[in-house]
């Protein structure tokens, strides 16, 4: 028990720094979205949209998230000589697929011939880069670095994101300089702090190491166009089904959801940070535990985040993004499947069982482009999120049936029981009342959760030292 409490603690020590790094950043960009909502025609808004989407799936396709298998070998050393040639290998995989991406990127601008493309590429290069340097900064056990680089680059990404647009009449196009500003600022900083770079270069180059790491990141990379898939292939159809306004209101909606996102990532880091670095031969008890704790803060963060937005939403999104409100709980509840998803996947990376969790992820992928064109046709803009919702589900499904036969997972179904019953009432109450009973509904579940945290943390310890 004393073990498990120990884990739990550790748990939110990490996500308390990286907190700092990973939700007050992009609440940055969160404001930005009364100010963008207000100067960018949702048509624009959603081309925006639609090009992030398409860079994404050019990355994962490219990539194949070297840097998260970088940082899983980090982990694994501990003498800066090692580390460095770790690091070195990751630079050599990334280099090559950076080439691939500017190729790709190049061809895609020349047929498409797309608004702002140089802008685009230039944008999706500076954020992968700035990929390496925060995870290679947290394999190096330099937390609060990383998080100190995502303050910093959120504030150069919104300054400049206001300043372009407000004071030198700039459309759109501002959001792709800003942001790749913001990330070239983070790792400037990163370099300066903990080296990257200057790891690289006196690193010697150990081809067996770096082929191990491509071996290990392959079924990463391919579980990863599976995530994209499953998370924005429905965006790409909506705008085909419908137009770019409907893909603007759609990228609105989501971006309100990814206030449960935000706290899903800082989660989902915190969790990289131990599930890696744990060993122990009660496996199935520590993911166990540790799902169900994922759960009830989901369903505590749904039930506070959607009221909230049920309130302050006509003060801080322009008239003509109105329409966006009512999609707002089917997004969050599809962000949150994904968002347990990817906490699920990252127990399988602590396994080294990446094949696992590829196979998963491509059969919930193949699921989602067989129905995300029905829902949407069906629902609407709301069908993209029930198409993603039920993709992820399916998904969640597959791993913890795969869980319980690797280690002896329990699901945590009486916890999931209760998650979905929260979560239906807030729904209900989004839906059916106005501000006022949201409130009282917000305050209900933040006293409630405050005194379960007040509780297990401060009351039992205290009693124990007693």
């Amino acid at each position: 028990m004393q073990k498990q409490e120990n884990y739990i603690l550790r748990f939110i020590r990490s996500t308390g720094i990286l907190f700092i790094g990973v939700i007050l950043p992009k609440v940055v960009v969160f404001l930005l979205l009364s100010f963008n909502t207000t100067h960018i025609p949702v048509s624009d808004y959603g081309f925006y949209d639609l090009s992030v989407n398409v860079t994404t799936m050019v990355t994962y396709l490219l990539y194949f998230d070297i840097w998260i298998t970088t940082m899983r070998f980090l982990y694994e050393k501990e003498d800066a000589p090692k580390q460095n040639t770790v690091i070195r290998s990751g630079n050599d995989l990334f280099f090559l697929s950076s080439l691939l991406f500017i190729l790709v990127g190049a061809l895609i601008c020349l047929i498409a011939k797309p608004v702002y493309g140089i802008d685009i590429i230039l944008m999706g290069l500076s954020q992968n880069l700035a990929n390496m340097y925060t995870f290679s900064a947290r394999g190096l056990g330099k937390e609060m670095d990383f998080a100190v680089s995502g303050v910093l680059g959120s504030i150069v990404l919104g300054g400049l994101n206001y300043g372009l647009i407000r004071y030198c009449g700039w459309d759109f196009r501002a959001l792709y300089w800003s942001a790749t500003a913001g990330y070239l600022v983070q790792c400037l900083y990163l370099e300066v702090r903990c080296g990257y770079f200057r790891r690289v270069i006196p690193a010697a180059r150990d081809t067996s190491l770096t082929g191990e790491m491509f071996r290990f990141t392959l079924p990463m990379g391919l579980g990863a166009v599976a995530f994209w898939v499953l998370n924005s292939f429905d965006k790409i159809i909506l705008s085909y089904i419908m137009d770019l306004e409907s893909g603007g209101l759609y990228a609105v909606a989501e971006r309100l959801a990814g206030l449960i996102t935000f706290a899903v990532q800082c989660f989902t880091y915190a969790w990289q940070d131990i599930a890696f670095r744990h060993s122990s031969d009660d496996e199935g008890k520590f993911y166990s535990l540790a799902t169900r704790i994922y759960a009830l803060f989901l369903s505590v963060g749904i039930s506070l985040i959607l009221p909230a937005l049920r309130v302050v939403f006509p003060f801080i999104i322009g008239t003509d993004f109105s329409g966006a409100s009512f999609i707002i709980p089917s997004a969050i509840i599809a962000a949150t499947l994904s968002g347990y998803s990817l906490f699920l996947n990252n127990i399988f990376y602590a396994l080294h069982e990446t094949r696992t969790s590829t196979v998963t992820s491509l059969c919930a992928g193949a699921f989602n482009l067989v129905i995300c064109y029905p829902c949407i046709r069906a629902f609407g803009l709301s069908g993209a999120s029930i198409a993603i919702a039920a993709s992820f589900l399916f998904d969640t499904v597959l791993k913890s049936i795969a869980l319980r036969k690797k280690v002896g997972y329990t699901v945590p179904i009486r916890t999931l029981l209760v998650a979905v019953l929260i979560t239906a009432v807030t729904c209900f109450i989004y839906y059916s009342f106005g501000a006022p009973a949201n409130i009282i509904w917000f305050c209900a579940i933040f006293i409630a959760a405050a005194s379960a945290v007040y509780f297990f943390f401060f009351k039992r310890r205290s009693e124990k030292t007693v």
